[in-house]
């Protein structure tokens, strides 16, 4: 247990990389990761994703661990299948790397039929799998999970001990109660079908007022990932939109490049979330969102 998935990352860096080893990330991808990883002096690597997540090729290679989130990657929303699942767990044998998957929206799926996690195919202890409790129960409640080989797992609570000793244990007690007695199975279902609601409103929003801007997340989530016109920059849309009170996330922050690395860092990507807004204002939202878009870049309409 550790005080949220944020930590789980913090410390598996920590254990598992010096300044000689090879960290390879999703790009775009989670930016906290590459933060983590710049404290570390460790070598950092940017790897390219498709339609159905990680390409899986020689860009593996040279690494000594790899962050993915298979699931549903972060930002882009898309799923790994099957058949690129195996084909990463035969890669990482072969070529002696570690991979930790983060399923950080494993919940809120709406597949019926999900794909398995990583680690659940892992024959080898390659995979190492980190979720948290922040997005169900509370994120003020701090309390994530590592599920790695047992000799990691020693070493990992022998440094969570040097650091805060553990998460609180009338936290870890109260949250183990709430498990087992299936409250949170049904708090799941609750929210997975409030969430389908608010995905499905989403989509169509979309669809009507910025066709061709996003691919519909198959997973489902909490987030869609917005590609606007060639000439945006999504944040002076940020600003702007918050005036309508409208907020995103610019999507430069995910790329590798946006600490200043390269030149080349797209403008136009931006997050829109759907977890904290009721259905109804999600449309009207939208449209005024196109219609501040289409201020900003006329030209591309």
């Amino acid at each position: 247990m550790t005080v949220g998935s944020q930590q789980s990352l913090f410390m598996l860096v920590q254990l598992l990389l010096d300044q000689q080893s090879v960290l390879g990330l999703e790009e775009p991808g989670y930016v906290d990761v590459r933060n983590i990883a710049s404290l570390h002096k460790c070598q950092l690597k940017s790897l390219a994703i498709d339609k159905q997540g990680l390409v899986v090729d020689d860009q593996l290679n040279e690494c000594d661990l790899i962050y993915t989130t298979p699931s549903h990657q972060c930002p882009t929303t898309v799923t790994m299948p099957i058949e690129r699942r195996y084909e990463l767990l035969r890669k990482a044998s072969q070529e002696d790397f570690l991979i930790i998957e983060d399923d950080y929206e494993s919940e809120t799926n709406f597949d019926s039929k999900p794909n398995p996690a990583l680690k659940s195919l892992d024959e080898s202890d390659r995979v190492i799998y980190i979720g948290s409790l922040s997005k169900t129960l509370a994120p003020g409640l701090r309390l994530g999970y590592v599920v790695a080989s047992e000799r990691l797992i020693e070493e990992a609570r022998a440094l969570r001990r040097l650091m805060i000793r553990h998460p609180a244990s009338n936290n870890q007690r109260a949250a183990a109660l709430f498990l087992e007695r299936g409250y949170h199975d049904a708090l799941v279902m609750n929210i997975a079908r409030n969430y389908q609601v608010r995905w499905r409103a989403m989509n169509e929003a979309l669809t009507q007022h910025l066709p061709g801007c996003h691919e519909t997340p198959s997973f489902g989530g909490s987030c869609y990932w917005v590609r606007g016109p060639e000439g945006l920059d999504a944040g002076v849309l940020k600003h702007r939109a918050a005036e309508e009170s409208i907020f995103i996330e610019p999507g430069t922050i995910h790329f590798y490049g946006a600490d200043g690395l390269s030149d080349h860092v797209p403008k136009n990507y931006f997050r829109l979330g759907f977890s904290s807004i009721s259905t109804d204002r999600i449309e009207p939202g939208i449209k005024k969102l196109a219609a501040i878009i289409h201020e900003l870049c006329p030209d591309t309409f």
